[in-house]
């Protein structure tokens, strides 16, 4: 084989732009700590990189829907405990009205009563940020609003005061898991209906929902309103024709309502603790997944750089003594 100038030259630049390539290589390396910058580098490492990520971020966004649900239950647990003090303090009114009281006695236990209506109405309506906890879906809605009720406006007299419910019965849904949601499972609310119970009644036509614990409340309040109030009634014994005991029987069974959404909430409080507790380390340990797959061997890599310097400085120094002579070099 004929060996010409041209092709010693060519030979030389080739192996020096190797050399040259292999050290701007690892220096991009050195620079991040990334072994890896482009598919080409490490197909294998490439893929596994993008799975470990996409877990990574797929992990991430469940563990923040875990924290906004845990903010939400909580809400709500403090909502059903104010809503549990309020119905005991209803109680204790209506058993001091059961007993020996002047009529007085009896407008002031109303008026509290009252009071205690409208505080929880107001708890009824708490919200986190901009969405009301107990309107089911309709979370941008003012789920209770306390107000006459009128089932017919060409009947005279048959107005009655009601507490109205403008929310709906779904459940506000939270993944925390791959997989489609199970919105009995993964809800995160509890609904006016759970804590207060609805009826249907028409107004002008139209059937509209009220709160029956609040309805209960206000017959209570109604009946210490009125100069005899019917003590046995308010006592919870039963009072023909009624078939079932009313008064402060209703008082214990809106507590129980209460108790059983507050027994709902907390048992989904430490489902989804066990789950940010998971999912947490979960986070760990992909997180260092993605540093053994991707973080560069600072030491090996800091040695291939020395290496592939002195490479390109040898290939240098050897060019300098390959290359065809020029006239310059007869003229030093």
């Amino acid at each position: 084989m004929r060996i010409t100038n041209n092709i010693i030259t060519y030979n030389f630049l080739n192996s020096l732009n190797k050399a040259l390539e292999r050290q701007n290589e690892i220096q991009e390396q050195l620079a991040d700590g990334k072994a890896v910058h482009r598919p080409s580098d490490d197909p294998i490492k490439t893929i596994r990189s993008l799975r470990f990520n996409t877990n990574l971020a797929m992990n991430e966004q469940f563990t923040q829907n875990v924290k906004d649900a845990m903010s939400w239950l909580e809400t709500t647990d403090g909502a059903l405990s104010d809503l549990s003090s309020i119905v005991i303090r209803a109680k204790e009114l209506v058993v001091r009205a059961v007993g020996p009281n002047p009529t007085e006695a009896f407008q002031a236990i109303a008026q509290e009563i009252n009071g205690l209506i409208d505080h929880a109405v107001q708890v009824g309506n708490t919200k986190i940020g901009d969405r009301y906890i107990f309107a089911g879906q309709k979370d941008k809605t003012t789920p209770f609003e306390r107000r006459m009720v009128d089932p017919d406006p060409s009947v005279a007299g048959d107005e009655y005061e009601a507490v109205v419910y403008s929310g709906d019965t779904n459940a506000i849904s939270m993944r925390i898991y791959p997989g489609n949601v199970q919105p009995q499972q993964d809800a995160v609310n509890v609904t006016g209906e759970d804590v207060f119970g609805l009826k249907s009644v028409t107004e002008n036509g139209q059937t509209i929902y009220i709160a029956k614990a609040f309805d209960q409340l206000l017959k209570i309040k109604a009946e210490l309103e009125k100069p005899n109030p019917d003590l046995k009634w308010l006592s919870g014994e039963i009072v023909p024709p009624a078939t079932e005991a009313e008064g402060l029987a209703w008082i214990d069974d809106i507590h129980n309502q209460i108790l059983r959404a507050q027994t709902k909430i907390g048992t989904r409080m430490s489902m989804y603790e066990m789950a940010q507790n998971m999912l947490e380390q979960d986070n760990v340990t992909i997180t260092g997944d993605i540093s053994a797959n991707e973080d560069l061997d600072m030491p090996k890599a800091i040695i291939d750089f020395k290496t592939s310097e002195n490479v390109y400085r040898s290939a240098l120094a050897v060019g300098a003594r390959i290359m065809p002579a020029s006239l310059v070099d007869f003229l030093k």
